[in-house]
């Protein structure tokens, strides 16, 4: 079962600006909490049951009230119809179990043939069993004892009394009357009290919910008051939205179930209607308990095999339809939980309370993955149970390099770049993880050596990616689907769709209007200015180019130290692109590179790519303005930017709106 719940990322988070509780205190808190739900399933079982059922009804007590029926009264209507659809129900289950008990011996008969059939089938006919016979009785005459031998001599004891055990028979008194009603008022007693505390705390719980609200937001973060109460009204309607829509559409499937089985012939399809209805609660394992009961029952009641047949291919086409296509359709999107956590909750709220804490599993968990994504202080629950991956692309992307593991890595450019383009990709993700391996070379936890092998596994997976193109898969499709279009004369043709990050830089439309002059050797020389993660960067800023029809070399650096550069080496260059994710704690390596870059190839021009410089930030001016360059970029899309326009001869005006390179002479002069 694939359950569905609309989500909302922005929406506002509880916080209250508390230090977090360290790993000794969650445990604590968290075994107690076990603790307490399991000796207290007498009260808290019948407390959940109101809860999912207050969200449930939640809804239609607010479409009464606007249609101005008072609260109290809107409330107990709804309530009271609730609970006696819920016993009507309960009823009509009581009866059907009654009437296929009384059926059940006429089955019998049947089912022992089918088995018996099916025994046979097994067995592989008539030759197979015959000899299965003579193996049968030849290991008989092999197991077959020897002659009798006569018994040994009795073994002589002295003259004594002898002490037989007196048998000792236990018998208990016939149950009285009173015994007998005591038994069955026992048995009846625990769902009445379960069902009695249960509607009690549903009607609690609705006609007190503002101040359940209010409670809750006090206790979770009431330093902010408009963003806790938005958050806790938002989650309250999206579960209670969320839970009716799942009732319902469990509730419509349970009587498809039951119309169909009673159509097919089987007995008791409303007993098996209300048993599909209610496994849809569960994941995984609902559906094939749902339909392992019918299908027995088929197989019993039909001598062919018909109605069996017709049964679990009525399963098997109903319940992908309804996971796949209804749910889908009518909710939206995924409930935010993992299939990780939808395993995990069923096994422990089973283990916990049983029957009852499988069919919660799911809705309990369910709220508390709402409550972990508006609430700071339970956000370890979103975390835990949530299916928002657990590291960010980038963060994912620094993983797998420092676990030299550049295959997984190719596999999530692969999942991105069917939506994304090249050049964001590399941006969002390469980029951001280079800077992340940068942060903790700065904290003094990756060694050279380290940063060597990441550079490595990056390489692999850049080199892998140099076969794809700039655009998206998708964009790349839509771009074939109207060409297709244009050609048939089709007058629907599909819009032209570019992607965001390369639909603003001035891409040629024919390969060979980028000048000659940039085709030749060298033309684009991009620098690794300090370490082997520069390098990287630099690597893939010249693929990116490579792509656009320039050009380029990279330069390690090694290569670019002072006394190992040579001015062969930057022969021809036309455009320097110095590659540098430290700079705002050493400018003045980058200071003293640019500047020699400047005296061997004085006629090129110089781009910084300071991938960690915020340019806007004021801290960074003073950065900016000490290293001669031409023009400044933080990303790949304005070093492309400026590397275009400067190929091309334009004014080096971005369009409105978009971030453009900073020319770092016009920078130092307006500063000054």
């Amino acid at each position: 079962m694939s359950t569905f719940l609309p989500s909302n990322p922005s929406a506002p988070r509880i916080t209250d600006g508390r230090l977090p509780a360290s790993p000794a205190e969650v445990a604590i808190v968290i075994g107690a909490i076990v603790l307490a739900l399991y000796f207290g399933k007498a009260v808290l079982m019948p407390l959940a049951l109101a809860v999912i059922l207050s969200f449930v009804l939640a809804p239609p007590v607010r479409v009464l009230r606007r249609v101005g029926l008072p609260n109290a009264p809107a409330v107990f209507l709804v309530v009271a119809l609730a609970f006696a659809v819920i016993f009507a129900v309960g009823a009509l289950i009581t009866q059907q179990v009654g009437s296929l008990a009384e059926q059940l011996p006429t089955f019998q008969v049947t089912l022992k043939e089918k088995v018996k059939a099916l025994k046979q089938f097994a067995s592989g006919g008539g030759a197979i069993e015959r000899a299965s016979d003579t193996l049968k009785d030849l290991q008989q005459e092999l197991e077959r004892p020897e002659e009798a031998q006569p018994p040994p001599a009795p073994i002589l004891r002295p003259q004594g009394r002898s002490q037989l055990p007196i048998p000792v028979e236990v018998r208990e008194p016939e149950p009285t009357s009173f015994d007998q009603l005591q038994t069955i008022i026992g048995v009846i007693l625990t769902p009445l009290a379960t069902a009695g505390i249960t509607i009690l705390f549903t009607l609690f719980l609705l006609l007190q919910r503002v101040d359940v609200r209010d409670r809750a937001i006090r206790l979770l973060g009431s330093e902010d008051l408009e963003r806790s109460t938005t958050a806790m009204d938002d989650a309250g309607h999206r579960l209670g939205s969320y839970f009716l829509a799942l009732t319902l559409i469990n509730t419509a499937y349970g009587i498809f179930i039951a119309l169909a089985l009673w159509l097919i012939g089987v007995p008791t399809p409303v007993l098996w209607g209300v048993l599909a209805m209610l496994m849809r609660f569960v994941p995984f394992i609902g559906s094939f308990v749902a339909a392992a009961f019918p299908l027995l029952l088929a197989a019993a009641v039909d001598p062919g095999w018909t109605m069996f047949l017709a049964t679990l291919a009525l399963f098997v086409v109903s319940e992908p339809i309804m996971g796949n296509l209804i749910e889908p359709i009518i909710q939206g999107q995924r409930t935010g939980m993992s299939p990780l956590a939808i395993v995990l909750s069923a096994a422990f709220w089973t283990l916990l309370w049983g029957p009852i804490g499988l069919l919660l599993a799911i809705p309990l968990t369910v709220v508390l993955v709402v409550l972990g994504r508006h609430v700071e202080r339970l956000a370890f629950l979103h975390v835990l149970l949530g299916d928002t991956p657990p590291l960010a692309p980038h963060e994912r992307f620094y993983q797998r390099m420092l676990a030299g593991d550049p295959a997984e890595a190719i596999q999530q450019a692969d999942e991105i770049l069917k939506e994304k383009p090249l050049v964001e990709f590399y941006d969002d993700v390469v980029i951001e993880g280079l800077r992340l391996a940068q942060a903790d070379s700065d904290r003094g936890k990756l060694e050279i050596k380290r940063l060597t092998e990441i550079h490595e596994a990056a390489d692999v997976v850049i080199d892998t990616l140099s076969d794809y193109e700039l655009r998206s898969v998708k964009s790349v499709k839509h771009a074939a689907k109207a060409a297709l279009a244009e050609l048939t004369d089709n007058d629907e043709a599909p819009k032209p769709d570019g992607d965001a990050a390369t639909s603003h830089l001035p891409i040629p439309a024919d390969p060979d209007a980028i000048p000659e002059t940039w085709k030749r050797e060298n033309a684009v020389v991009c620098v690794a200015s300090r370490t082997a993660l520069d390098q990287t960067a630099a690597c893939v800023l010249a693929q990116l180019l490579d792509k656009f029809g320039f050009a380029t070399t990279v330069l390690s650096s090694d290569q670019a130290k002072h006394g190992a550069l040579r001015a062969i080496d930057l022969e021809n260059a036309r455009l320097i692109c110095i590659s540098d994710l430290d700079v705002r704690d050493r400018s003045a390596h980058a200071r003293f590179l640019a500047r020699r870059l400047r005296r061997v190839a004085p006629n090129a021009k110089l781009i910084g790519s300071f991938w960690k410089l915020d340019l806007n930030d004021p801290r960074d001016e003073a950065v900016l303005k000490s290293i001669p360059v031409d023009a400044s970029a933080r990303t790949l899309r304005e070093a492309l930017q400026y590397c275009l326009e400067t190929a091309l001869g334009a004014d080096a005006t971005a369009p409105d709106g978009d971030a453009r390179p900073a020319p770092a002479a016009e920078a130092r002069s307006q500063a000054s």
